[in-house]
């Protein structure tokens, strides 16, 4: 019934696609989003998987090339930087114009920055800009309130949207299709439920892309992916799941890549939580749920065994200020876990709730889920899995509404992305609350080595810093980095991808062989 079922899913996004991949005579390329888009405006969601949309039709004033593990100047053609580090004058290409045939300019630039200032989800990457002003139609001139060295991610972040076509769709901006951005692709049409449709952008300032038409379908599944893959009727997939990758190579011959991931999976602790008397208050609770897990356990389940067990939240051989040493870590130990159970009151074991994620069953976080539901239980440790659609379980996450969950983050160059993680700016971001009235941990030091961090260029002082707050945050017991996951990518015969990227790839650099 399972494969009927999925059988049924395959036929249905062959349809929606209109054809099959390899026979549509116009070469469309079809690409899987693994959930629905909820707008073309891309401040509404920063969901990775929306983000990789949202890289074809928009551009910031710098890019990221993963397959360097760096940023690079995108529509900024030049930076200065004030010899007090406060003040960062941008220069922008010239020749750029928006998909609506306007050209770039620096008010455009203003206009989105600030829109994305207003935005609470995106303090983490604004907080320290004090101004943003236009000096002339080719110069935006940025004032920050505090040196800032990881900048770099923020000015590829923030994505520059027209000013002109935004504010004449006014409410409809995000509901229905635009060109209001500088990338290759603009959306032709746009269906929440099923995905979207975009043609290429002749006047593209990088030139013509080889590529003339996509699709993006929502394939939550991923054994539907899988097979839709396998059926040729999707031309590019990647974070595959690597329980299937030995079938995916067979599929795809020579054309795919596990690639080394630059991301995290974790397992976060709310010791807000109410649940059973406000179990996971206890400290020594949480420290006997981290003994109880096994990493390696995690490996097999997720990746194939494919993947690099974590202390770390970034891997440090890509991010070159991320801790390797100095802070506390949790071998997996079944037995100290019991005795911990034991000091804090619980010698016959505990409930702890319920260990709450998101995205396909099949999906690596759901898997993860019942690896530690399994671990726990060893321990003596009870605990239920609920798996959702991400646009409901973020919400809850990052309110702090729930007990234990599984958590990822992915793609960043600096270690300055905990910040997203634990500060109190980043409110809609975090999924543990360190700042609060009843908190136990020191949210203070927290913040003010995110802080120092930030305030240096100095990598062995950046790392110095970082080090002592990940220290911190490990003796909290709240956040267990778990895994770092390899990244499968396939692609059809009749593509050229270059050098695969393990997250934001973007089409304008594929062609058709």
């Amino acid at each position: 019934m399972k494969r009927l079922l999925i059988t049924l899913m395959v036929l249905l996004v062959a349809l929606t696609a209109c054809t099959a991949f390899a026979a549509n005579e116009e070469k469309l390329l079809v690409l899987r989003t693994e959930r629905s888009v909820p707008s073309l405006d891309w401040e509404q969601t920063t969901n990775t998987s929306n983000m990789k949309v949202w890289h074809q039709i928009f551009e910031g004033l710098y890019g990221m090339d993963e397959a360097n593990n760096g940023y690079y100047n995108e529509l900024a053609k030049e930076v200065k930087i004030s010899e007090d580090q406060l003040t960062y004058t941008v220069t922008l290409i010239d020749g750029v114009t928006f998909q609506n045939g306007d050209p770039m300019k620096a008010s455009d630039v203003v206009f989105s920055y600030n829109r994305a200032r207003k935005n609470s989800r995106f303090n983490y990457l604004t907080s320290m800009i004090e101004d943003v002003k236009a000096a002339d139609d080719k110069t935006v001139v940025f004032t920050l309130n505090k040196p800032y060295s990881p900048i770099a991610h923020t000015f590829f972040c923030v994505k520059i949207a027209s000013e002109r076509e935004v504010t004449e769709q006014g409410d409809r901006y995000g509901t229905i299709p635009h060109k209001a951005g500088t990338g290759a692709y603009y959306v032709t049409e746009f269906d929440v439920a099923t995905g979207m449709k975009m043609d290429a952008y002749e006047g593209y300032w990088r030139g013509a892309p080889n590529i003339k038409k996509i699709q993006y379908v929502v394939i939550d599944d991923l054994s539907a992916a899988v097979i839709a893959f396998k059926n040729n009727e999707l031309g590019y997939f990647e974070d595959i799941p690597l329980s299937e990758w030995d079938f995916i190579v067979e599929s795809s011959g020579t054309n795919n890549a596990l690639i080394k991931g630059n991301n995290i999976l974790f397992m976060g602790i709310n010791y807000l939580s109410p649940t059973n008397n406000n179990v996971l208050g206890n400290a020594k609770v949480r420290e006997a749920m981290f003994y109880a897990i096994n990493k390696n356990d995690i490996n097999i389940a997720v990746s194939n065994g494919k993947g690099v067990e974590a202390t770390q939240y970034m891997p440090s051989d890509i991010v070159a200020t991320s801790p390797v040493s100095g802070f506390k870590t949790y071998g997996y130990n079944v037995e100290r876990s019991k005795e911990l159970l034991k000091e804090a009151g619980y010698p016959d074991g505990v409930d702890v709730g319920t260990i709450l994620t998101y995205g396909a069953t099949s999906g690596s976080k759901a898997i993860m889920a019942q690896v530690l539901q399994a671990n726990l239980a060893e321990a003596g440790i009870t605990a239920q899995v609920s798996v959702m659609e991400a646009a409901v379980v973020t919400p809850r996450l990052y309110a702090q509404d729930y007990d234990v969950c599984v958590f990822s983050d992915y793609g960043n160059y600096d270690f300055n992305n905990i910040r997203q993680q634990v500060h109190s700016e980043s409110t809609g971001m975090y999924v543990v609350r360190y700042k609060d009235d009843s908190s136990p941990f020191n949210w203070q030091r927290i913040e003010e080595l995110v802080d120092a961090g930030v305030n240096t260029a100095d990598t062995a002082k950046r790392l110095e810093h970082y080090t002592e707050l990940w220290g911190i945050v490990m003796d909290s017991a709240t956040m267990l980095p778990c895994l770092h996951e390899p990244v499968g990518v396939a692609w059809a015969q009749a593509l050229d991808v270059g050098k695969p990227v393990p997250t934001y790839y973007k089409v304008r650099t594929f062609k058709w062989k």
